[in-house]
């Protein structure tokens, strides 16, 4: 599987900080390496191939579309609280798991040492890997943590910046979902 990056977004503004960036909009298509896997390449972002991406090494993003979605980027170069809030999105995501899809995407870190994190603190939430920045870019990821939240079809519903608690997030999560039921 080759995966292949075009076309990073030049738009300025960074998700979670202003609200209209991105908010109301589909997610852009993406696939990438799971963190875990032997797969080495950089993300696919090209709207009309990342779907497209086979293999059960690869976190394509429209694979969790039939359900509402939340997705974390986190790195650690510089933000010491990210690892520490990804404990926290593995424990919401176990709480939520058959009700709402979870994706976590470590941008730019050392792959040997994102596995050694996800072996240290256990997390079950599939982890993937954006070697190289393309998705981060793409959703105008500024700062560590981002939290996106996505309603069924994969249409951003919000976006947030910055630690939160387990109760906060979950309140977040449970908001989605439900929001989402009243829409049925």
């Amino acid at each position: 599987v080759v995966l292949l990056t075009r076309g990073c977004s030049t738009e300025s503004g960074s998700v979670g900080l202003n609200e209209e960036v991105l908010v109301g909009e589909k997610a852009a298509p993406f696939a990438v390496p799971l963190a875990m896997s032997d797969l080495d390449g950089d993300a696919n972002v090209d709207p009309d191939q990342a779907c497209q991406v086979e293999g059960s090494d690869v976190l394509r993003i429209c694979d969790y579309f039939d359900r509402p979605l939340v997705m974390s980027f986190w790195f650690t170069k510089g933000a010491s609280s990210c690892i520490e809030q990804q404990d926290v999105f593995d424990d919401v995501a176990a709480q939520f798991r058959n009700r709402a899809g979870f994706v976590s995407i470590n941008v730019r870190d050392d792959r040997d040492r994102v596995r050694e994190l996800i072996g240290e603190h256990g997390w079950k939430v599939t982890v993937g890997y954006d070697r190289d920045g393309a998705v981060s870019n793409i959703y105008k990821v500024g700062g560590c943590p981002t939290f996106l939240f996505f309603r069924q079809g994969g249409v951003m519903e919000k976006a947030e910046i910055g630690s939160t608690t387990e109760e906060e997030l979950a309140a977040q999560v449970r908001s989605l979902i439900d929001g989402q039921q009243e829409n049925r």
